[in-house]
This record gives structure tokens, sequence and C-alpha cells, in this order.
């Protein structure tokens, strides 16, 4: 069944697609579903009716045609919803009154009452020509649509989901643990007494906990740099049958293993971005800086050579090249992205890791300003292990064997997303958690059985 999982998410990633869809008017700029009553617009041209999210949408929209060649042009007035002539209101341009697209932009019937909230809240007011000159000035009529939603960005546990706009620079924290327990072979569990009849050693539980720092700048709005770091703690617990006096005996011993692992350089190009689906190329480079040579003490044999899976590196210069899909929906989004590492060379213990295809889908609800729930399904497929570490005995742990190492897999993870109100300090912060766990494993020779996996993040744009 091999590649079954990468099938499997595809065909869900198509299904999601399908649920997902909604029949709502959209935006005829951004492409957005039109909710916001109080900031909507319309435009009539030739008995055709064009609806906008918000008012900026009308006025960018507008940039590229003729105004004449429209019959009707309507905003919405803030205090009612009621639809009535832009060339009649009096606009204000207020921070505290966010918009759909962020430009912060509402309409008035009555210019006295305009000037009310302007007083009450702060803010510029202005006239239809005036507002539309001052859209033709760099930066004023920027969209932010997706930014603040607590949705914006994909679950914690994706990384290099978004790009920035020209200038922006982000810094993000992240936690993820994972636990093994027991041992698997094919799609079966195996048993201690199984191990027993081949290897002198079976693995009976895994702890990884990985601390990752992230950096993305964007010199271009098509265009993001990504530098990523990580720090790992593996500990793991194997229990040894040993002869002792001609008599068959168990002893339980433990082996860690921590430090920095490889350094990740990428970037992300964009290829489009209407504000309501997006698509981007991804690509990085691993520096091969992790340790490949941690040691430890057994009951066997101390200062000895730790496994492969014990090592906190690849060793190798490995290129990871992809594609990210995103869509967007008044309360809903979804996205998927395929990534696939390729391994180069050979390391400096003789052996390197096999290529890695992901395959991520991911859907959440946006069900309060600052809130959304996510679900998400990787599907993954490793290839084998090739060469071999001299110094590793294949005989006496599985996890020192290379025909134990190819697998493929399915998870599924369940996740909350939490922004924070434009308004308060934590504005430019976003958090981020997801528990999750394998619900189809099919693994090469034997190896530890994946359990509960824990990913938390923090990040900060600016």
């Amino acid at each position: 069944m091999k590649r079954i999982a990468l099938l499997f998410t595809f065909v869900f990633s198509l299904f999601l697609h399908s649920v997902m869809a909604q029949n709502k008017n959209s935006c005829a700029h951004c492409k957005m579903d039109v909710k916001d009553k109080l900031h909507k617009a319309e435009a009539t041209i030739k008995e055709k009716t064009l609806h906008f999210d918000a008012i900026e949408c009308l006025i960018n929209y507008l940039k590229t045609k003729k105004e004449s060649d429209f019959s009707s042009l309507k905003v919405a007035d803030y205090t009612t919803g009621e639809l009535i002539n832009a060339a009649q209101a009096t606009f204000l341009k207020s921070k505290a009154i966010p918009s759909p697209m962020r430009a912060y932009l509402s309409a008035f019937k009555s210019k006295e009452v305009a000037q009310e909230v302007a007083n009450k809240k702060g803010g510029q007011l202005y006239s239809w020509k005036s507002i539309k000159e001052k859209f033709e000035s760099s930066g004023f009529g920027a969209l932010h649509h997706n930014h603040y939603r607590p949705d914006a960005h994909a679950p914690i546990g994706v990384m290099g989901d978004h790009l920035h706009e020209k200038g922006g620079f982000m810094v993000s924290i992240r936690y993820m643990n994972m636990v093994m327990d027991g041992n698997k072979s094919g799609t079966n569990n195996i048993s201690d007494t199984d191990i027993y009849n081949s290897f002198m050693v079976a693995p009976q539980h895994m702890t990884m906990d990985m601390y990752m720092l992230g950096i993305m700048y964007a010199p271009s709005n098509n265009l993001t740099l990504m530098l990523m770091q990580n720090f790992a703690k593996k500990n793991m617990d194997l229990t040894a049958q040993m002869m002792m006096g001609g008599m068959t005996m168990l002893r339980d011993f433990s082996t860690k293993s921590s430090g920095l692992g490889d350094l990740k350089i990428g970037a992300l190009y964009q290829v489009f971005n209407n504000h309501k689906t997006s698509f981007h190329f991804n690509g990085s480079i691993n520096i091969p800086i992790g340790d490949i040579e941690n040691r430890g003490d057994t009951p066997m044999m101390s200062d000895i050579k730790l496994p492969y899976a014990m090592q906190l590196g690849s060793g190798t210069f490995d290129i990871t090249l992809g594609a990210t899909y995103k869509e967007n929906f008044a309360n809903t989004s979804w996205g998927t992205q395929f990534l696939g590492t390729l391994r180069t060379g050979t390391n400096n213990e003789g052996y390197r890791f096999g290529n890695l295809y992901q395959l991520n889908v991911w859907g959440a609800y946006h069900f309060a300003t600052n809130f959304s729930v996510s679900g998400r399904l990787l599907g993954s497929s490793e290839g084998k292990l090739k060469g071999i570490d001299s110094e590793l005995n294949p005989m006496m742990v599985t996890t020192a064997n290379t025909n134990n190492y190819s697998n493929d897999k399915i998870k599924a993870f369940i996740g909350l997303n939490i922004s924070f109100p434009q308004t308060s300090t934590l504005k430019d912060m976003r958090f981020g958690i997801e528990a999750g766990a394998p619900i189809y494993e099919d693994y090469n020779g034997i190896q530890m059985d994946e359990d509960l996996s824990i990913n938390l993040g923090l990040k900060y744009s600016i």
C-alpha cells in the first residue's frame, strides 16, 4: 500500500473543497464573500450589479475603470446599513472602526453624524472625490483582508504557509512533543518476544521535544525569505535480553541525545493572491549542522554510537520543494501543501535518510472574531535509509538496522488558533495549538509505534 497516505489525503482535499464551497455573493475585486452590511458597496454597469465587501474594494476596483461607465455607485451608511449614493456620502477613516479589508473606512449619509462619530472615535473625514485621491497615495488603500483573521495562517503544525507584504518581518517560536510507544511491523503490533528472536534489545518508549525558532522577512510582495533552527531532545527507554549465569534476564535502560538540529534556509514565491485564493511555491535547503555522532552508555557497552533515530540531524544537504494553495470564505478556510525533501549525497558516517514526501490538507472554522478551530490531515511517505554507519551493530537493536526505516502514515490533528483585537497591544501576535495522532501506519521492518503529537507556537509580526 505504498504512498496510500498521499492518495487518501489528496481525495480528502477535493472533498473538503466541495463541502466548504459557498454560493454567496462574492466581492468583484477581492473575491471574498460579502458579509459586513455596514461596509459593503455596489456598482451597476450595463444593468449588471457588482458587489463589494468593503468600500475600499470599490475604490480600488474603479482605479482601472471609467467611473462614467457606471450608472450607479453605492456605499453602505455605517449607522443604518442603507445603500446610499457614493458621490453624496461622507467618508471616515478611523482606526477605531475596522473595515473588512482593513482600510478602516466607513461611509455616512449625514456629514453631521460622520463628524459626531469622528469626534468620539477619532479619524479623518473625506468626500468621495478626496477619498479617491487619497487612494492614489501609496499604502492608503492597501488590502489586508486575511491577515488579522485567526485562520489567516495554517494550523501551527504547518510551516511556510503564508507570505508577508514588502518589508514584513515575523518571528515565531514553536514547540513540538511527540511520543512513541511499543513497536509495529507493517501495520501490525509486534511483541518484545518476537523482536528478541532477531535482536538483543527492544525499544519501549520514546519522547522527542523540539523547540524551533523561525524568522521570515519579505523583500518584496511576491517573495518571503525564511530561516528555521531547532533544538531537539530525544529520550528512548529500551529493554535488553541478556544471558547471566546461564539464565535469560531482562535489563531496562535509557539513552538520550540533545542539541541543535539542522538549519533550514528557504523562500516562498507567490504566484497569485486575490485575497480569497492564493498559491505559492515553497523551497528550502537543509544545512547539516545537527550532530550525527551522539553516543551513550548501555548495559552491553559504554560510550557506544547511538542509532540513526537518536541522532539530531541528517548529515546531508537536503533540498525541499513544494507548493501551497489556500482559499478563504466568510467563516471558513482551507488549504493544502505538498512538500518533497530530496536527500543529496552521503553523510560523513556513511549513510543518508530516505526521501520524504508530505501532503497536508487542513480546514478551519472562524467561529469568533479572534478564534478559529482547525482540522488537519497529514499524509507522509518516507523512503528507505541507504548506506550504513559502520559503528552500529544491526543485530543489536531494531533502530540500528537500516532495514527498519521507511514508512507510510496518515495523521489527524485538531487545533485552536487565536489572534488578538487590532486595538490591543497584542494585535501583532497570534497563538496556535494542535494535537494529533496517526490513523494509519505502514512500517517497513520493525519500527516504534507513533502515538500522540502536540504542536504549539507563538508568532509576532512587524
